[in-house]
């Protein structure tokens, strides 16, 4: 991640005798022209998100791009003059590791929002719609049963009144839980900034050079010092207000080396998530709850209430294995504030996960026991198949006549 002064550089002419070389992500393959380009030199690889059934979460990985978008990031080079591609693959990787089209989002993510939302149009089958792109049975499954793990619908795959509430966010379902947690708790100010932070881009600005780097760690370090050192949580939601309380947002952001873009796209999706959670509110059945503790527990609190699925707990050393059913042993990814601290933590819970040479989880925050024992049950109470077998049987041959007939009269 660079500073978007550094990036606008990329597209100002290389001064005369010198070569402009420009190290991009996928980004450049698609969505970026850059004049004067000659020669590409493509890796063969992408970081892409995905859903993996060993964790049981979307994960950040590194795949083999397709057959199709080799040739589009190949066509970047001779756009405006000849130039040539070098693929650092061999012909062998490309006949047996590159499919030959990339796989539509739909099919290789979380299908939790997706699922919601088709039962709140009560399009209760989930299984057998006709998706323009099928999703695989198993990963509709696994949308189920996360769905029931936070009483978004029930053991009749019925969507609850909470399941109502999750799908009017535009979030992941576990984090529209702890939004509406902080909410009934009259304290959404402590979620919504985090909310709006863990929906942008990464904030944190982290320079290639070795100088640069170590300040900004110090820089970093620091603002995660001020909030206790120890929930990366709390680190985004001090960023957020200290920076919209700045004088100067873009040189605080500078003088911290934090993305200035990101956060500022933060403010305006927190804006959007606080009109609707203001209008939720005045629902008359929108739950209303009291709990007296410290601001640093009630936001953890918050956090489990939506989190307690990404929960895990101190294997070995600096290992901790996830509750889930899977039983994953995960590390604490380096970026976090606790990294090295791991032989103080007993339970976690955490935001993502990345997969490089090991399993890391990213955003962490230690939680207690007590916060998440009532709710781990529901994660081993339903088996996925009797939800979809219930879902089936919802639905009548009737019904799908009907629905057939209005998608023919789209057409017409």
């Amino acid at each position: 991640s660079v500073i978007l002064d550094q990036q606008k550089r990329i597209f100002l002419p290389a001064p005369r005798g010198i070569r402009k070389c420009v190290v991009s992500t996928n980004i450049a393959a698609t969505s970026l022209t850059i004049e004067g380009v000659r020669y590409v030199v493509d890796s063969g690889f992408v970081k892409q998100l995905s859903h993996n059934p060993r964790v049981g979460l979307d994960i950040l990985e590194v795949v083999p791009i397709s057959k199709s978008e080799a040739k589009q990031r190949s066509g970047r080079a001779g756009r405006t003059s000849p130039g040539k591609s070098f693929g650092l693959y061999s012909r062998e990787f490309w006949e047996r590791c590159m499919p030959e089209h990339t796989v539509p989002e739909i099919r290789r993510t979380s299908l939790t929002s997706v699922i919601l939302t088709l039962k709140c149009l009560s399009v209760h089958d989930v299984i057998r719609f006709p998706y323009l792109d099928p999703p695989e049975e198993r990963h509709i499954l696994e949308a189920l049963k996360e769905l029931y793990q936070c009483s978004a619908i029930d053991r009749r795959g019925h969507v609850t009144r909470l399941g109502e509430f999750l799908v009017q966010f535009p979030l992941p379902p576990n984090l529209s839980c702890a939004v509406i947690k902080a909410a009934s708790l009259d304290c959404e100010d402590l979620l919504l900034p985090i909310a709006a932070m863990l929906s942008v881009e990464n904030v944190f600005i982290r320079p290639g050079d070795p100088q640069k780097q170590k300040e900004a760690e110090l820089q970093h370090q620091e603002l995660a010092s001020q909030v206790g050192g120890c929930n990366d949580f709390a680190t985004l939601l001090n960023i957020f207000e200290q920076c919209k309380a700045s004088k100067s947002p873009s040189a605080w952001c500078q003088k911290y080396w934090i993305h200035w873009r990101a956060v500022k796209s933060a403010f305006s999706v927190e804006r959007q998530l606080r009109e609707i959670t203001t209008k939720l509110k005045q629902l008359p059945d929108f739950p209303k709850e009291t709990f007296e503790g410290s601001r640093t527990e009630i936001l953890r609190r918050c956090l489990c209430a939506g989190y307690f699925i990404n929960v895990a707990r101190r294997s070995a050393a600096r290992t901790f294995c996830t509750m889930d059913g899977h039983g994953s042993i995960v590390y604490i990814h380096p970026s976090s504030t606790l990294y090295n601290q791991e032989t103080l933590l007993e339970w976690i819970i955490f935001h993502d996960v990345a997969v490089t040479s090991k399993i890391y989880v990213r955003t962490v925050c230690p939680v207690r026991y007590e916060w998440v024992k009532e709710l781990l049950p529901r994660l081993h109470q339903v088996d996925a198949y009797e939800l979809s077998s219930v879902a089936r049987e919802e639905v009548t041959e009737e019904e799908i006549t009907k629905w057939k007939q209005r998608e023919e009269l789209k057409r017409q």
